[in-house]
């Protein structure tokens, strides 16, 4: 692949779609269109992954699934090159594949015209029956003297066309049913599909509706494609698959491709009549809607499985989070948590250690969703199990870190902050794995508690630090994570550290609960409700009225 080509590769880190899938599907489309020829060679997996600025793994597994489906091969002295059956469509090719659907709509032109004329025929004959009918109850009614003078007359003629319109549309209805039989079953199949669609419990049940369906009014019984190799390796095979918006014909087979947005979701392959009868095109324009119906079905399902596993996430953080808030003499604790619409991986915790001492913890998985859900349940199992009034706050993240690490799928981590609170010593012990640093504001002066290690899950090995600081009366600390301080205005400006420390320096709060609804009622302003991610807070401050008590 030459430099130009390796301009053409581009990763949108936003979409969701896993990046070797990504390098995967643009280079079979340059294949596909003749941008890359059979036998150009790729470049290598180390600088490709240095120009998308990606890791390594995901184009050396991009290339490994390509060169498993045959797209790529490994040639001594060349490295990886597009095989050579990978060519676009010649013109010799596109020019036989026009000629037979010419050939295909010259065999079907005189079915239609014979349907067109029968049609034509058959509503002049009822339209002339109508008109002698009408005409012949009108004369019959002005001749028997049921009424007089040509006015109503006319008026009599008009009432006696009114009263048999209705019965002429049922007629009419009966004539169109009758040559158009097929239509109207394919439409009526179609409002059937459409309307089980919301009744149906996920994509398969749907689809075995659709093929019970299909198979009825067409008489072959359709598949839907969706394994990703599959898929991948049908449209490298038909390329007109990628932007085709009618059925593709190979051989006798049909197929559809099932889009979300411009991906191909998936194929829906039917195969030909045992009959060897020819797919006609009102078949094709069924096959084209189910198509259609196919891709709407599975953006509702998969939104509607998204919600539900957003809710299930929701009810597991919610069960973390502590159901009331331990104090101890001399501090107020305070905790909040606003979850935003997509469902993170926040967590805060406050447990008792002793009677004068309390676990304080707040942290953040990497990702969205179930998965992180999960995760935190398993995090908070696992501190719990290790949080022991012996354990200093580096030997449990030590302890933690070496568990996660255990069971934790690549690519996630957990930001982590832990510390004990001695309520009789006046002293806050703590370790920070890599998680955003809390603030304490302590007379006039701001300290950031950053002392600690690297984030958890990704180094086994890793050891941790501990630092201590000692809480005089009226001190203040907040904990926190980037949903506070990255919640964004409407011009995207975030809210930043600069304003949280502006806030406790200028808070004189009483309580913990005090400055909690400060800070809370602040951020929401600020960002307008609009969270973009979980908010998790936890504040702590120390009772000025142990001043007094010690003076």
């Amino acid at each position: 692949m030459s430099e130009t080509s390796v301009m053409l590769l581009r990763i949108n880190f936003k979409s969701g779609r896993p990046v070797y899938l990504q390098v995967m599907d643009q280079i079979q489309g340059a294949a596909a269109s003749g941008a890359l020829r059979p036998g150009e060679g790729l470049p290598s997996i180390g600088p490709l992954a240095e120009e998308l600025r990606v890791n390594r793994n995901s184009v050396a597994k991009a290339y490994s699934e390509l060169e498993r489906l045959s797209v790529i091969e490994t040639l001594p002295g060349k490295g990886y090159v597009l095989k050579e059956q990978h060519r676009p469509l010649r013109k010799g090719v596109q020019r036989r594949l026009l000629a037979a659907e010419l050939d295909q709509a010259i065999v079907q032109a005189p079915r239609a015209v014979g349907k067109t004329l029968m049609y034509s025929l058959l509503t002049f004959l009822l339209g002339a029956l109508y008109l002698a009918l009408v005409g012949g109850i009108g004369t019959l009614i002005v001749r028997a003297g049921l009424v007089r003078g040509e006015s109503v007359a006319v008026l009599a003629t008009v009432v006696v066309a009114a009263v048999f319109l209705p019965l002429r549309s049922r007629v009419q209805r009966f004539v169109d049913r009758l040559v158009f039989a097929k239509r109207y079953e394919l439409a009526r199949a179609l409002r059937l599909i459409k309307a089980e669609a919301p009744s149906q419990p996920d994509l398969d049940s749907f689809m075995e509706r659709v093929m019970e369906r299909t198979e009825a009014v067409l008489g072959a019984r359709p598949e839907l494609i969706r394994d990703r190799a599959e898929v991948l390796s049908l449209v490298n095979s038909l390329p007109s698959l990628r932007w085709a918006r009618a059925p593709v014909s190979a051989g006798a087979d049909l197929f559809m491709p099932v889009f979300s947005d411009d991906e191909v979701l998936g194929v829906l392959r039917l195969a030909g009549r045992s009959t060897g009868q020819e797919y006609d095109a009102e078949d094709l324009d069924f096959l084209a809607a189910i198509g259609e119906q196919a891709a709407t079905a599975a953006n509702q399902f998969r939104a509607r499985n998204e919600r539900l596993e957003s809710e299930y996430a929701l009810d597991i953080q919610r069960g973390l989070l502590p159901r009331e808030i331990p104090q101890v003499p001399g501090f107020t604790i305070a905790g909040a948590w606003q979850p935003a619409k997509t469902v993170g991986g926040d967590y805060y915790d406050v447990f008792k250690l002793s009677e004068t001492r309390l676990a304080l913890v707040v942290a953040d998985v990497c990702g969205k969703g179930m998965p992180a859900a999960l995760l935190m349940s398993n995090l908070q199992a696992t501190a719990k199990a290790y949080a022991t009034l012996e354990s200093s706050p580096k030997d449990l993240c030590d302890k933690v870190n070496r568990a996660i690490c255990n069971s934790i799928t690549l690519g996630k981590f957990i930001t982590f902050f832990y510390a004990v609170l001695d309520s009789e010593g006046r002293r806050l012990t703590y370790t920070n794995a890599g998680h955003n640093p809390p603030i304490a504001w302590q007379g006039r002066a701001c300290r950031k508690l950053e002392t600690g290690g690297a984030v958890l899950g990704v180094f086994a090995d890793g050891s941790y630090e501990q630092a201590s600081l000692d809480l005089l009366p009226g001190d203040r600390l907040v904990m926190f994570t980037d949903g506070i301080s990255e919640a964004a205005d409407a011009n995207g400006q975030e809210f930043g550290e600069e304003r949280l420390i502006a806030l406790l320096r200028e808070s004189p709060a009483a309580s913990a609960a005090d400055l909690r609804d400060a800070i809370m009622r602040e951020v929401t302003q600020f960002c307008r409700e609009e969270f973009a991610d979980d908010a998790t807070l936890l504040t702590v401050v120390a009772d000025r009225s142990v001043l007094s008590s010690h003076s």
